[in-house]
């Protein structure tokens, strides 16, 4: 099973995953702010604490994004990984 090796912000709400296999992925989250599941992270001092356990994105535990979604989230967004292989 894929693993999140890294995750990062990047300006206007998209997050950069680092996969284990060398891929990497930018999704945009704007379309998720004005959800209630998404909505704390409109505020860009909270959206910037992104971490991650391999399986999850998270935000202080309060806002959470697993590795499916990640991927369901590609499918919705006509998103596709790049080989980082650094």
């Amino acid at each position: 099973m894929t693993e999140i090796k890294e995750v990062h912000t990047r300006k206007d709400y998209q997050l950069e995953v680092i996969l284990d296999n060398g891929s990497s992925i930018v999704l945009n989250m704007q379309p998720k702010l004005h959800t209630m599941r998404f909505g704390l992270l409109r505020n860009p001092e909270f959206f910037q604490c992104a971490a991650t356990d391999g399986s999850m994105i998270y935000w202080h535990g309060k806002v959470e994004l697993s590795i499916s979604e990640v991927f369901e989230m590609i499918k919705k967004q006509g998103v596709f990984a790049r080989d980082t292989y650094e």
